[in-house]
């Protein structure tokens, strides 16, 4: 086999309006598990190991392009990505028209459609080595189901082979009984394809031009296409509406908890967890009902996590507890740390090991040491705090100066009232105490005690007449 003969490449179908999604946004940028449609059919698409990927996009074509570079910069991904602006918005048999000068010197073409995102990579590589055994021009993934409403229909021909792919709109009674149904993913040598949707002929009252029909196109030139067909059709949906939207997430979130339970970690209630594809647990570790754990999250072995609550694109150490209803994003929680119930950890800050973040404070762009303590009602903002401090309730760092942010350090063994504000840039040296209810601005040595308030003062209450 020649150089070329191994040539792949995927096509990913992106063009279209999604007019049944009812949205100003192209369909293929609604998310599902924190990530656009398209993505999803992009790292499906890299399963195949082709030389590029090509993208056919056509209704507000830029913001599809500018989502999928900031995916690649955010991202390792190396599969080469070029993107095709079809002209004539005249269905999926055009899209690939539109495409050709993109993949005619390649062998062999994959193509998907954008809006398809359960495809899991087991299926992809299973069906590329059934491409790769068969003798034919092409293959289908099909599935069969009950109720294939408006699914155009795998029409067989003795050998087993398919003959065709009718359209609902356009199938008999009998056709339309048919229950193995086309998923609208194939792959075919490029030669063969290229012949074939020239052939294409406009269809139905929109004049619309049918992917589907070039493998007709295929066996009528004496070729064959064959079906590789798959056993859970979940695998196969579109997402052409909101409810198919809602039932995706169900999917997606289902296998990612199943995936998790089967390593070893124990999940309460997983159809009430919501755990994307991306994240990372260890092993022994309890997450509790009510959990959204998104991105590129890594949680450790043996930690406790929730109930209700929000963790994303964070890394958490080993035996950490997230108690309830917590906030955190883009920030580290450091081996055998508490947060919680109720504390909110914005990005860039870093906790532990061994703190404690308590109820209703919020960490901002900050370093909590080792051992250090922010028990309850504290805001702690662009600090950089040592070992075994505690900090009273009440207490913020007065950051922001109406024009730029300042650093507060807080350094090892210091004690912090209840009620203090320190006005940054301020630093507070090792194992000072800062009395209850006192405003520092002026940098405080090492071994202090300050007290800053005024003087309390008694006077007889004349009464009001």
């Amino acid at each position: 086999m020649s150089l070329n003969e191994k040539s792949f490449g995927v096509l990913i179908l992106a063009a279209g309006l999604g007019t049944r999604m009812k949205s100003e946004k192209p369909k293929v940028l609604h998310e599902l598990a924190g990530l656009p449609l398209i993505v999803h059919a992009i790292k499906i698409a890299a399963v195949f190991k082709p030389e590029k990927i090509i993208i056919v996009v056509g209704h507000k074509a830029q913001l599809v392009e500018n989502a999928v570079r900031k995916y690649i910069a955010d991202s390792s991904f190396k599969v080469k990505i070029e993107f095709v602006r079809q002209k004539l918005l005249k269905g999926s048999g055009r899209a690939a028209q539109e495409s050709v000068f993109k993949f005619k010197n390649l062998h062999n073409i994959a193509i998907m459609c954008g809006d398809a995102p359960l495809l899991q990579a087991a299926t992809i590589k299973k069906m590329r080595c059934f491409y790769d055994r068969k003798n034919c021009e092409g293959i289908v993934l099909t599935a069969d189901l009950d109720s294939p409403a408006s699914y155009g229909r795998i029409k067989r021909g003795s050998s087993g082979f398919v003959k065709a792919i009718i359209e609902a709109a356009q199938a008999s009674s009998e056709e339309l009984s048919v229950r193995e149904i086309n998923s609208g993913t194939y792959i075919f040598r490029v030669p063969r394809l290229i012949k074939a949707l020239k052939n294409l002929k406009p269809k139905g009252t929109k004049k619309e031009y049918y992917l589907t029909d070039a493998v007709e196109n295929i066996n009528k030139a004496g070729a064959r296409v064959a079906a590789f067909k798959i056993l859970d059709f979940d695998e196969t949906r579109g997402i052409n509406s909101h409810m198919d939207l809602a039932k995706a997430h169900k999917i997606i979130f289902k296998r990612k908890t199943e995936e998790l339970m089967v390593s070893g970690v124990t999940i309460i209630d997983p159809e009430n967890t919501y755990i994307d594809e991306s994240v990372k647990v260890g092993k022994g570790t309890v997450i509790y009902p009510g959990m959204m754990v998104h991105g590129k999250t890594i949680i450790g072995k043996n930690c406790k996590i929730g109930p209700s609550g929000v963790i994303k694109d964070c890394k958490i150490g080993d035996d950490v507890e997230i108690k309830f209803s917590c906030f955190l994003s883009l920030s580290e929680v450091k081996k055998s740390s508490v947060i919680g119930p109720f504390a909110h950890i914005r990005p860039d800050s870093q906790i532990g090991p061994d703190s404690k973040v308590g109820n209703f404070t919020e960490i901002k762009k900050s370093k909590i040491g080792k051992g250090s303590k922010v028990p309850h009602l504290s805001y702690i903002g662009d600090t950089i705090m040592g070992e075994k401090v505690n900090i009273g309730a009440g207490t913020i760092t007065c950051n922001y100066d109406g024009l730029k942010k300042h650093k507060t350090i807080i350094k090892n063994g210091a004690f912090i009232g209840s009620n203090t504000n320190l006005v940054a840039p301020v630093s507070v040296g090792r194992n000072s105490l800062i009395g209850a209810g006192s405003t520092i601005t002026k940098n405080i040595p090492g071994n202090r005690l300050v007290v800053a308030r005024a003087r309390e003062v008694v006077k007889h209450l004349k009464k009001r007449k």
